[in-house]
């Protein structure tokens, strides 16, 4: 007997022929089991469909039912209103019919007829109308036709005519309305009504009449239903109405302020041009430059405001002039400033009507001078005019033109420094009668105000002993005068002021 040798080759290659046929039945019962998944979750699937659809097909079913018994419900009551108030007047026409002879049949055919004709012209109207033409006037012929049918019941129906020619009348009229109930509802579908207007409660309009007046407004022109929603908007927008008013207030205060202190600003720089206007050729140009501006923009505040101009205080030793080769009156030269103005202030002064009508509507605001108590607001401020320069002799009046005390102490100011420094030369104080005994020297005079100015001008604040007093007189430095000097000083005040005015 021959024992075969195991060969290890051929182990191997059918031991691998057995793992592929395992593989494979494995493979095949996961493909099978994935199908019976595959067709389960399927079925599952059309089974849920099936079932959705039945149940919106039933929804569907039942809104149509619900629909359509709204409808007959609607129907029924038009039909039995409209249809019983049809049948009342038909019965009333065929009585009538019946009395004059004719059959029942005929009576009731002929009252039917006249009858349909106000309803079969209505409904021409109903369909114009659910169409988009115009139904007003097939609608007013039914109502004429419906009047007619009445008038005919009111006079052959022999039994309770009013009633039979009321529901004649009727007929056309119910008709029509159920068709412009329609024709509304055709146009809420398609959009092309207003939403309804909010409703405020009567104790709401009772108390708040203007608010809720505002809320209801807004609401209706912007379509807005809801009443809260209304009033919150007619709120916000008070409180930002309110909000931008107090901020043009705060506006109007600031610029009012800054306006205050432009002018005040723009008045002493002209004051200042004025007294060195000699020291460069263009001053004088710039001076006229800054009236013009100033009289635009303060409203005539040239020349009336005069800054202090500090002590009289000598730079240099003036020449001795004899008395008798004093410069008189003539020949002292008006300062150019002045003469300037007023041949060039034609223009400024038109400027300055203006600016006084376009201000007359709001106060004018004064600028106060801190050392000047006689300040008086800007509307107040004289224009100077064109200057008289007829009857001049040497001794010049007293002046009372429109410029004021002010332009009359600027005046005077040269000839009371010339006065100043000589009374200082010869150790007398400065004193306002003796300032207006040496004006009246001079050819000039000066009221008791205009002294008290000067006075108050060329001692300057830094001489405590000439000071201006209470009632315009000057004091000296802490001896009190007794009350029989102050009196004479008073009258020597009034008779020198009424002999200055002559």
């Amino acid at each position: 007997m021959v024992l075969l040798k195991a060969d290890p080759e051929k182990e191997k290659r059918a031991l691998e022929a057995e793992q592929l046929r395992i593989q494979r039945r494995r493979l095949a019962s996961e493909a099978r089991r994935a199908d019976a998944r595959a067709a389960e979750a399927d079925r599952r699937e059309r089974d849920e469909t099936a079932r959705s659809d039945r149940d919106r097909q039933r929804a569907e079913s039942l809104k149509r039912w619900k629909a359509r018994a709204q409808a007959a419900g609607r129907m029924t009551v038009m039909s039995l209103t409209n249809l019983g108030v049809t049948g009342v007047a038909v019965s009333g026409q065929a009585m009538s019919f019946m009395q004059r002879g004719l059959p029942p049949l005929w009576a009731v055919l002929a009252a039917g007829i006249v009858e349909s004709v106000a309803v079969y012209v209505s409904w021409h109207a109903h369909v114009a109308l659910r169409e988009g033409d115009a139904a007003w006037t097939t609608r007013m012929w039914s109502y004429l036709i419906g009047a007619g049918a009445g008038y005919l019941s009111y006079t052959h129906v022999p039994d309770y005519p009013e009633l039979f020619a009321a529901c004649s009348l009727a007929n056309p009229w119910l008709w029509s309305m159920h068709s412009r109930h329609l024709h509304r509802k055709d146009l809420r579908e398609r959009g092309l009504i207003d939403p309804r207007a909010p409703k405020f409660s009567p104790m709401r309009w009772l108390l708040h009449l203007p608010e809720t007046f505002s809320a209801f407004r807004w609401a209706v022109g912007e379509g807005e239903q809801s009443p809260a929603v209304a009033v919150q908007v007619v709120r916000q927008a008070r409180r930002v109405d309110m909000t931008w008013r107090s901020v043009a207030q705060a506006q109007g205060a600031v610029i009012a302020s800054q306006r205050s202190q432009l002018q005040l600003t723009l008045t002493r720089m002209a004051a200042l041009a004025e007294e060195i206007r000699g020291l460069r050729p263009d001053a004088e140009k710039a001076m006229h430059d800054a009236a013009v501006f100033i009289n635009s923009v303060g409203a005539g505040l040239v020349p009336r405001y005069r800054p202090p101009l500090g002590p009289a205080v000598a730079a240099e030793e003036p020449p001795t002039v004899p008395a008798d080769q004093e410069p008189t009156p003539e020949s002292a030269q008006t300062p150019r400033y002045r003469t300037s103005l007023r041949t060039r202030y034609r223009e400024m002064v038109r400027t300055k009507n203006r600016t006084r009508k376009r201000t007359a509507r709001r106060p004018a605001g004064s600028v106060p001078a801190p050392d000047r108590p006689d300040q008086k607001p800007a509307d107040t401020l004289p224009v100077p005019g064109p200057r008289d320069r007829t009857k001049r002799t040497n001794k010049k009046p007293a002046r009372s033109s429109t410029t004021g005390s002010a332009d009359r102490v600027n005046e005077l100011l040269p000839l009371g420094r010339t006065i100043a420094g000589r009374l200082k030369r010869n150790g007398e104080k400065l004193t306002r009668r003796k300032l207006q005994a040496a004006l009246r020297e001079a050819g000039q005079s000066a009221s008791t105000k205009v002294a008290t100015d000067l006075v108050g001008l060329l001692s300057g604040p830094g001489q405590p002993d000439q000071q201006t007093g209470h009632r315009g007189g000057a004091t000296g430095p802490r001896d009190q005068p007794s009350d029989r000097t102050r009196t004479s000083d008073r009258n020597d005040e009034r008779a020198t002021a009424t002999g200055g005015a002559a």
